[in-house]
């Protein structure tokens, strides 16, 4: 990598550089991320200790959580993954247990779980999440994609369940520019460490 994100500007602007970064990783960097991100997440007392954990099946330029899923069924963790409803009203995700098999689905075409759907309430099952980001900032302000999924997830939550974002090293940045809506996550895990913001209340 050329060095460092930074912070100026917009969302906008952030969530271009963050992507042109995650474009240039290769192969070999992206598969010894997504061990390296098993690694870290199961060193999380949290996560170790959890009996279901809510996380996501990666896209190709996120931090690949794969080897997690596996481990945590390994474990015997229950593992539950988000599956996007298309509605006209607000951003709403659906969970689903993970059984190891996953189809592209929806006008989104994302890899998504082929179990039975659980309802958007499910992801209050959990004892922790991970979820993904672009950045996040040392306050614990989150960017996203920008269609407010999580957002409107974690506002379904006890507060008391620990959320943590899931980034490369290089993006957890200074500052992320904040709206209304934004909510902050406890900590931040990434391949080689994880940050604790807060403690959930």
């Amino acid at each position: 990598m050329d060095g460092p994100i930074t912070s100026g500007g917009d969302k906008g602007t952030l969530r271009r550089t963050v992507r042109r970064s995650r474009a240039a990783r290769s192969p070999q960097e992206r598969q010894q991320t997504e061990i390296a991100v098993a690694a870290a997440a199961l060193e999380v007392e949290a996560v170790r200790t959890a009996s279901c954990v809510a996380v996501y099946a990666s896209l190709p330029d996120e931090p690949g959580t794969g080897e997690l899923r596996r481990r945590l069924r390994a474990l015997g963790v229950r593992v539950l993954l988000p599956v996007v409803l298309e509605t006209t009203t607000q951003p709403t995700l659906d969970w689903a247990v993970d059984a190891g098999g996953l189809a592209p689905t929806g006008v989104l075409k994302l890899l998504e779980p082929t179990g039975e759907r659980l309802g958007p309430d499910a992801v209050t099952q959990a004892d922790v999440l991970l979820i993904p980001a672009l950045a996040v900032d040392t306050t614990g302000l989150r960017l996203g994609r920008g269609r407010g999924y999580y957002d409107a997830t974690l506002a379904r939550l006890n507060p008391r369940t620990p959320v943590f974002a899931v980034v490369h090293d290089d993006e957890l940045v200074a500052e992320v520019p904040a709206e209304p809506h934004d909510r902050r996550v406890h900590g931040v895990l990434t391949p080689t460490r994880t940050v604790f913001f807060s403690s959930p209340a």
